[in-house]
């Protein structure tokens, strides 16, 4: 039960990146109106290979009566970031980094809750906007609390055929410890809430090589109630299906990849190590970070798993000591950009006296905490 927003007039932008034609937007047009929700608009981020098509199909969404339809094509992009040359320089074309641009759009334009998605996201009878708005609010919460300091939210899905596995992300360090984990009711605002998928889970290429799984739903402990991290309890989220309240944006950028550790390129951990930085902040401030409705569809776009698991290698390797780092860290400041700020610095300074990290990877985090500071100075603009 919703108890108080900090700010009534509440506006929704739903921010995808797309190389198609996004017709499942179809989808989420009709789930926003069947559920009456208004002032909802999206911001779609194109890139070099987005077809001229999309122009056609957009234009035809925004006469269904919602809020507005941005489309933001090459040039479009181009033109804003005049204002911000460093960050023109550090996000690449071709990846799915762009998004950070529609945070940033969508934040300019006053919205209070930014809903990012994945284009092979479909709605299901959930309601999308609704159970995402949650998102700025302080509510009564069902706060989980692990005795490992870890709690995986793929957890809480039915999958066939019947096995554990593991949100994508999730230290290696971490898995199959034997764990206890305890519930109460704790009072807090919810900053993030991470809502879960149907059909193809977002795990690993590991765990896609190992046996293929589908979700078929929520368990029933978490069928009807959301699950939120108690203080000092960790877990990654991701950047689809995933609602944030603005006074996050500054903790939301998608870190750039693409770099090579040890002659193997770094990818796929751009949001999961975003949601590491965003954990340790709200834990910081106190808020919270909940996982569980609204189930979307996730058909998953062709990916060569193999490749992925090549892609993820280095990624697995840097998490296993990343998140011992973060966890030693300490924070002293009042809200998310200073806390942000901070965080890229004693990070930066801490992989520099570490001895666990090799000399490539300090090479490549002390590379990744300067682009955090220059999205963190593009976000101060703004504000």
């Amino acid at each position: 039960m919703r108890l108080r927003r900090e700010d009534q007039s509440v506006k929704t932008t739903i921010v995808t990146t797309t190389i198609h034609v996004p017709r499942m937007l179809d989808g989420y047009v009709e789930n926003i109106l069947a559920h009456g929700h208004s002032d909802v608009s999206f911001t779609i981020i194109g890139d070099l290979k987005t077809p001229p098509e999309i122009r056609d199909y957009l234009e035809g969404l925004a006469r269904r009566g919602l809020g507005p339809v941005e489309y933001w094509d090459v040039d479009r992009q181009k033109a804003w970031l005049k204002r911000f040359p460093d960050l023109d320089r550090l996000i690449p074309y071709n990846s799915i980094q762009r998004r950070n641009l529609g945070y940033l759009a969508a934040y300019e334009a006053g919205s209070d809750v930014i809903i990012s998605i994945d284009d092979d996201n479909f709605v299901t009878d959930d309601d999308f906007v609704g159970m995402h708005s949650c998102v700025g609010t302080i509510r009564e919460l069902r706060a989980v609390r692990s005795s490992t300091s870890w709690f995986n939210p793929c957890d809480m899905l039915e999958v066939r055929p019947r096995r554990r596995i593991y949100h994508r992300g999730f230290p290696h360090s971490k898995r199959w410890a034997k764990e206890e984990l305890s519930f109460r009711q704790e009072r807090g605002r919810v900053v993030v809430n991470a809502g879960l998928w149907l059909e193809t889970p977002d795990v690993d290429a590991v765990t896609h090589l190992e046996e293929p799984v589908e979700v078929v739903g929520l368990k029933s402990d978490f069928s009807d109630a959301a699950v939120a991290l108690a203080g000092g309890t960790w877990a990654p989220f991701n950047s689809q299906n995933t609602a944030f309240h603005r006074s996050l944006l500054p903790c939301m950028y998608l870190v750039v990849m693409g770099d090579r550790i040890d002659g193997l390129r770094v990818d796929r951990f751009d949001d999961i190590w975003m949601s590491y930085f965003t954990r340790k902040i709200a834990d910081h401030l106190g808020d919270y970070i909940q996982f569980g409705r609204p189930l979307l569809r996730q058909s998953r776009n062709p990916h060569d798993f193999m490749r992925d698991l090549v892609w993820e290698l280095p990624g697995m390797i840097l998490t296993n000591k990343l998140i011992i780092t973060l966890e030693q860290l300490e924070l002293s400041s009042g809200d998310y950009l200073s806390c942000y700020v901070e965080l890229a610095g004693r990070l930066r300074e801490a992989v520099c006296e570490a001895r666990e990290y090799t000399y490539e990877e300090k090479g490549y985090l002390l590379k990744l905490t300067d682009g955090m500071r220059v999205w963190a100075k593009a976000c101060e603009a703004l504000r």
